[in-house]
């Protein structure tokens, strides 16, 4: 929902009956809408008009809207990853006629009981807003509209890809090293054992790509897949070119030392990837805790104020202020 004051001076001392015979259709309108939005919208509107303590009249216009909203993601962390989600309020008059602007006297809100990801998706609380210019490209460029950028984020829900995508990936690289179990002087069981964990690894991660989006650029998914599957393809490597190293306690002893450089090479990198997400994706979602704690404590300390500030029945508003909820 999306609610906009403005001040109309023509609306000042006027009584409730003449409130209700008003034609909003005549009147003067922001002509507020949602920017961002794909396909057909189901919007409701009405208006009410409310009074200051000065008897200065201000309008009030909440539209309900639902329907589909376009946000650009950005997947680098995937399946770590955090996302805005936006929505763009603006004005169909040109910046010179409709100002936006936040609405200080009221706090943004969102509600998780109708967001339906809720098992995909934890949605913070945290609210904030950006202010920023518009320009129709098929139009005048020097005609601009203000627009308020009103966010919240959402994290994803890692579980599903770390037990089916990362622990299976983690086991099929793992069982390469059992291969070494085999006597040496078996090398084409070695091979094949190893090639079958190789088509292996690429069938399921041919899988796995049908369900994620197609992007130019590596997220920590498929950095993680394609590193052990070069693990996968060095251990190979080795089985074929271990067949030029002569049998006897040296040849072992190389066998042996390769065995625990792949083993010890893996483990870093294991160690190395954990790291990793801690120090990025974990910490961005430590800090987006922390912001939804302190929103929230201003959320209870605006509550506070405002059952203070009832009696008093005051409104502040300047131009047209926009409230996203």
């Amino acid at each position: 929902m999306v609610k906009s004051t403005w001040r109309d001076p023509a609306f000042d001392h006027m009584d409730i009956k003449s409130v209700r015979k008003i034609d909003w259709r005549t009147r003067w309108n922001p002509q507020i809408i949602i920017e961002n939005t794909t396909g057909e919208l189901r919007e409701n509107a009405f208006q009410t008009v409310t009074y200051n303590s000065a008897q200065e009249a201000y309008v009030v216009e909440k539209r309900r809207i639902k329907g589909m909203f376009l946000e650009t993601l950005e997947l680098r962390d995937f399946p770590f990853d955090i996302q805005d989600l936006t929505v763009t309020v603006t004005s169909e008059r040109a910046a010179s006629e409709v100002e936006l602007k936040e609405d200080e006297n009221e706090l943004h809100a969102v509600s998780r009981r109708s967001f339906i990801d809720e098992q995909e998706w934890y949605l913070y609380k945290f609210i904030y807003t950006e202010k920023k210019d518009l320009v129709n490209e098929y139009s005048d460029p020097l005609i601009r509209r203000t627009a308020l950028c009103v966010k919240c984020q959402a994290a994803r829900r890692p579980a599903y890809f770390f037990w089916n995508i990362f622990l299976i990936t983690f086991l099929i690289c793992s069982l390469s090293f059992a291969t070494f179990a085999v006597d040496r002087s078996l090398p084409q069981n070695r091979l094949q054992l190893s090639f079958t964990l190789v088509l292996t690894s690429v069938a399921f991660k041919f899988v796995v790509n049908q369900s994620l989006p197609k992007i130019s650029y590596l997220t920590y998914l498929d950095k993680y897949v394609l590193a052990t599957l070069i693990i996968l393809v060095l251990v190979c490597a080795w089985h074929g070119l271990a067949t030029k190293i002569p049998f006897g306690e040296s040849g072992d002893f190389i066998d042996n030392f390769v065995f625990f450089g792949f083993l010890g090479l893996y483990f870093f990198f294991n160690v190395v990837f954990i790291i990793r997400l801690y120090m990025k994706p974990g910490r961005k979602r430590s800090i987006m805790r922390k912001k939804e704690k302190r929103y929230m404590e201003t959320v209870k300390e605006h509550v506070r104020l405002s059952s203070i500030a009832k009696q008093r029945r005051g409104v502040s508003v300047d131009n047209v202020s926009v409230t996203a909820v």
